[in-house]
């Protein structure tokens, strides 16, 4: 079972300085992960960005990253390039991003499971010369996105505005606390060893469909306003909660926008 994420693009950066480059702007260590996923953040610590970098060499790397935000993320680049010896490029037209339940049996030019959480699927960059035949089932990432509450950047977060450690950036292994300093690291440390995550991720789950639920409708319990919506797809969703309404209101009616929901921790928290 092959799914093409049509929503994917493919970033190269290359050169001398490319991997000092990334180092000093992502929340995870380049120096002891050969694939891994982060995040991109403004000097207030806040998302502007999450994508997968996939280490080919010293000089090379690939990003996996949402269709939407490439071509913000890329003029951010620019931004910090300055004198570093290191280009970027689109290479949208020459890869495809797959998602698959297993590793695939052709030749791709990189495959791993999701570093995320263990029970996602296997991601793998493929030439798009390369023949294979996608599974006629639609929406694989998205049940697997949604079954176990996993947020995605551009969906779920706000740019300039959320804050990563919130949505279970340190539980999915986005951020690292030993390597040396980013952009909005200070902002980062701080919340985590002041105690300071108050909100987290929720899963939503409905008796009916939630798709026509918008990024901040409100989640409501006895009339009061306990967290909000993330996104929907079908029966299933995430939402931003603050922890101790989320215990109070337990035993409580939950709903958005008149739906009612449940609401749950997930699995990888």
């Amino acid at each position: 079972m092959y799914e093409i994420l049509t929503d994917r693009s493919i970033l190269e950066v290359s050169g001398v300085d490319a991997s000092k480059f990334l180092q000093n702007l992502i929340t995870n260590d380049l120096t002891v992960n050969d694939y891994c996923y982060t995040y991109m953040l403004n000097n207030q610590g806040r998302y502007l960005f999450d994508f997968f970098i996939i280490k080919l060499s010293s000089e090379k790397f690939l990003i996996d990253i949402s269709q939407t935000i490439s071509a913000q993320f890329i003029e951010k680049l620019m931004m910090y390039k300055l004198r570093a010896r290191v280009e970027f490029f689109n290479s949208s037209d020459k890869y495809s991003v797959i998602y698959s339940k297993n590793k695939p049996e052709f030749t791709t030019i990189f495959s791993s499971h999701d570093p995320r959480y263990q029970q996602l699927g296997i991601r793998s960059i493929v030439n798009k010369t390369v023949k294979f035949v996608p599974d006629a089932q639609l929406d694989l990432y998205l049940n697997d996105k949604y079954n176990f509450a996993i947020p995605d950047g551009d969906i779920d977060l706000i740019p300039g505005k959320s804050i990563p450690v919130e949505y279970g950036a340190e539980e999915l292994g986005a951020i690292s606390y030993d390597k040396g300093c980013y952009i909005g690291q200070e902002v980062i440390s701080r919340t985590k060893y002041q105690g300071t995550v108050r909100k987290k991720i929720f899963k939503i789950q409905a008796k009916t469909d939630m798709n026509n639920q918008l990024k901040t409708n409100e989640i409501v319990s006895s009339s009061e306003v306990i967290g909000r919506v993330c996104s929907t797809y079908k029966t299933q969703g995430l939402a931003l909660v603050r922890e101790e309404n989320y215990f109070a209101c337990s035993n409580e009616l939950i709903t958005v926008d008149g739906i009612e929901i449940k609401l749950s921790i997930p699995e990888w928290r």
